[in-house]
Parts: C-alpha cells; structure tokens; sequence
C-alpha cells in the first residue's frame, strides 16, 4: 500500500500497516481525501480573511496574518472530522441514536463553521458591491454624525440666537436713523425759532442802535430759542441714549454668540474628523456590517451569498456523506469488537467488584447488628445494678431516718428530766435558804452573843458560805434549744 493511501486513512484517526489489504480499509482513503479536501478549503478561507483582515498593514505582516489564519482554519475542520470519523467508524452499537447525535452535533458545528468562513469568503466574490456599499455606509454614518454632533453642541440653537441678536441690532439702528415724529416737531420748533431770531436781528437797522444794542433787544427771543433747543436735545438723549447702550450690549452679545458659534464648529469638525477616520479604518470590504447591510438591501448579493454559503457547506459536508454512504468499514468493525470486549471484560469486573463489596457490607451490617444487641444487654444489666444501689440507698435512708426519730424521742426525755430536777433542786434551795434564815440564824446568833470575840469571824464565813451559794456554776446537759434545762453544781 502506499505511503499517501496511509496518510488518507491516517486523517480518518485509524493506523495502518503497510501490508495492509484494500477489503480492510475499505472507503477511509476516501473519506480521507474528503477530509483533506475539506480542511484546504477551510485553510483557503480563513487565509483570506487574514489576509483581508491584513489589508492596512506591512506585505510580510500580512501574509503571515493570512498564513497563521490558515493554520487555524485547517486545524479546526481536521480535528473536528478526524475525531468524528473515528468514533463513529469505531463505535460497536446495535442502537444508533449516539451516533445521530454526534452527527447532528458535527452539522451544526460544520454549519456554523462554514457559515462564518463564507462571511471570510465574501470579500473576494462580492468585491465591487461590498466597495460601493462600504462607501454609502461610510457617507451616510458621516451624516448621522454631523446631525449628532451639531445637536450635542447645539449649533442650530446657537445660530438662531445669533440671528436673533442681529435683528434686534438692525433694529436698533434703524430706530437711531429714524426719529420719531415729536421729536422732527421739536427739532423743527428749534429751528424755526432760530431762523426768526435770525432774521429779526438781520431785518432791524436804526442809525442810533449798534449791534450789541439789536442783540440785546431780542435777548429774550433767543433765551426762548435755547429753552426749546434744551427740551429737543434732553428728549433726543432720553431717545438715543438707552438705544446705544443697548446697542452696544447687543454688539457684545453678537460677539460672544458669533465666538461661541466658531467654538462649537471646530469641535465638531474635530469630532467629524475623527469619526471619519474610525469610519475609513474600519468600514471596509471585510466589515460583517457591511456585507449584513448589503445582503439585506440587495437582492442579487443576498442570492449569491446564499448559493455560495451552500456550496461551501456541502463541500465541508462532503466527509460525512461519505462516511454515512460507505458505513462502517472492516477495521472499524474489528476495533469496535476489540472495544466491546475490553468493555464487557471491564464491566464484569466491576459487576464482581460491587458484588464483593455488597457482601462486605452485609456482613459489616450484620456485625453492627450482633454489636448493637451485645451493648443492649449490657445496658440492661447496667440498669439492674443500678436499681439494686437505688434500692439499697432507699433501705439505708429509711433506717436511718428511724434512727434519727428514735434519738430525737431520747433528747426529748432527757430535756424533760433535767426540767424537773432543776426546778426540785431550786425549791429546796429555797426552801432551805428560809429555814436558814428564819430559824438557824437567830438561834446561833443568841447563842453565840457570849463569843463576841468571835462574831466577826462568824459573819465573815457566813458571808463567804452565801457567795460561795451565789457563785455556783451552772452545767448544760444537751437538753433541747431554748428550753433552757440546766444543772447546779
């Protein structure tokens, strides 16, 4: 087999031998050579939109633009079918809806891809209407601008300012030129009245009167005329003096808004200029706009565009078609078998992988079962031992608190003897104290008045016989609180 029949069936994702037989590859030379074909076409049209892409830079830059494009174009229509080729000659199934799936996804791929490369296309075929349309697009976006630009600076509001002002200025020199009619009356009055006074004074002669004489004579004729000539020239200032200021702030204001004007129209024409320039830079034979623009308002581009984007597709279809016209060929059918069976080898191991884990993890189940009765019933001895101390406890308490009564009961006696013994053991101190006192002591007294030598010592032990009886001590014997059982001693 030969070397370039290698590379077709190469570019389909398969590798062969050179011995190999012409019934083993069956049509993937074809299919390869398709697919070659489809990526030089894919390489000449994105080379020309490169190259147009290009088209304001250096020769050398340009073809590399133009070369690099290429590449790209070649790359991604060849990856794209030699991987699809692959699969789906590979692919070992007796239901096909993966494989119309991966086709259904390839087209549009394909349709999309090919749709874009035409657009790269166009500039070639459609040279001339692409130029002449650019350039009514490049006109037309040069007065949308203008008409933008003059409303962003309001130049028609500025200019009518302008002829505002200057209208009110001709009329106001117009009202400067032409008095009104009172004040023609009053400069006619003026004059009339100096021309009498004139006249008076040329028409008087006398050979006794001189000229200062005539002119004194008519003094008052010529106070009247300057009193009416100062009406006339007060009126004419009260006319003209606010006109010529007004006119001069109107000669400011035409000034500014002429300035203001000149202002607005140098940046606009800074904007036109730069607009034209993105315009011409951008605006071109390759701009998607252009070509969108000119397949909408064009009915004979729109038919060429759209027998031409066929053309290509069905050239970049062309591997598929073969490939679904030529099936699945004999070493696609051996592989897809070899897949198959490492498939089916794999899938049993993991079925006996699960398997082995389901067992393991029922006999860890049934050990957390067996665990889980064992610490049951430690639990419920635990809780016997417990019910046995509680008992105990209970037993201990109640004998105790039995106890406790029963010495309680005992404290009781004994506070209720040691009450009686205290109060037999006050009376009779009582009672031997009074019988001290009332017979004993006269008696020994009569008695012992002989021994007045000794009667001193006598009083003295008796006085300390009755402290000793007054400072005897009292004991508690542990009656009970706040009785207050005691005992003498």
């Amino acid at each position: 087999m030969s070397t370039i029949r290698q590379k077709l069936v190469f570019l389909t994702g398969h590798r062969i031998d050179a011995d190999a037989s012409a019934q083993e590859i069956g049509s993937l030379s074809k299919i390869g050579a398709a697919i070659a074909f489809a990526s030089f076409l894919a390489a000449l049209q994105f080379g020309i939109a490169g190259w147009f892409l290009a088209m304001d830079l250096n020769i050398l830059l340009q073809i590399s633009m133009a070369v690099t494009f290429a590449s790209i174009g070649a790359a991604i229509v060849l990856v794209l079918d030699r991987n699809f080729i692959y699969l789906a000659d590979t692919r070992y199934e007796t239901d096909k809806k993966l494989t119309y799936v991966y086709l259904g996804i390839r087209i549009f791929l394909i349709t999309v891809i090919g749709s874009l490369s035409s657009q790269f296309t166009m500039p070639l075929f459609l040279k001339s209407e692409l130029a002449i349309h650019a350039q009514d697009m490049k006109d037309g976006r040069f007065a949308e601008a203008k008409e933008r630009y003059q409303e962003k600076y309001e130049l028609a509001d500025k200019t009518v300012g302008l002829t505002t002002l200057e209208a009110k200025e001709a009329t106001l020199k117009k009202e400067l030129t032409t008095l009104t009619p009172e004040l023609v009356r009053q400069r006619g009055r003026v004059g009339q009245c100096f021309a009498d006074y004139n006249k008076k004074i040329k028409m008087t002669f006398a050979p006794d009167l001189d000229e200062h004489d005539i002119v004194s004579l008519y003094a008052k004729d010529k106070q009247e005329c300057q009193r009416i000539d100062g009406i006339y020239r007060q009126s004419y200032r009260n006319y003209v003096e606010p006109r010529e200021a007004e006119l001069a702030r109107m000669g400011t204001a035409i000034t500014q808004a002429q300035g203001n004007i000149d202002t607005a129209k140098n940046e606009i024409a800074k904007e036109l200029e730069k607009a034209s320039k993105v315009n011409e830079a951008n605006i071109n034979v390759a701009s998607a706009d252009v070509l969108s623009s000119l397949v909408r308002n064009n009915p004979g581009a729109l038919m060429k565009y759209a027998l031409l984007t066929l053309l290509q597709l069905c050239l970049e279809l062309m591997p598929i078609l073969l490939k679904l016209q030529a099936g699945q060929s004999p070493l696609g059918h051996r592989m897809a078998i070899f897949a198959y069976e490492n498939k089916t080898r794999a899938l049993t191991q993991v079925n006996q992988s699960a398997a082995k884990r389901i067992d393991a993890e029922a006999q860890i189940e049934l050990a957390k079962h067996e665990h889980a009765l064992v610490e049951k019933e430690q639990f419920a001895t635990r809780q016997e031992y417990d019910s046995r101390a509680v008992k105990q406890k209970l037993m201990q308490d109640l004998e105790n608190e039995h106890l406790r009564q029963e010495l309680e009961e005992l404290k009781r006696q004994s506070s209720a003897y040691l009450r009686a013994q205290h109060q037999f053991t006050q009376a009779f101190s009582q009672a031997s104290g009074q019988f001290v006192n009332r017979v004993v002591m006269p008696t020994v007294t009569t008695v012992t008045k002989p021994f007045a030598s000794k009667s001193a010592e006598g009083a003295t032990s008796a006085d300390s016989n009755q402290a000793a009886n007054e400072s005897a001590k009292v004991f508690d014997f542990g009656g009970v609180h706040g009785l207050g059982v005691k005992a003498a001693s």
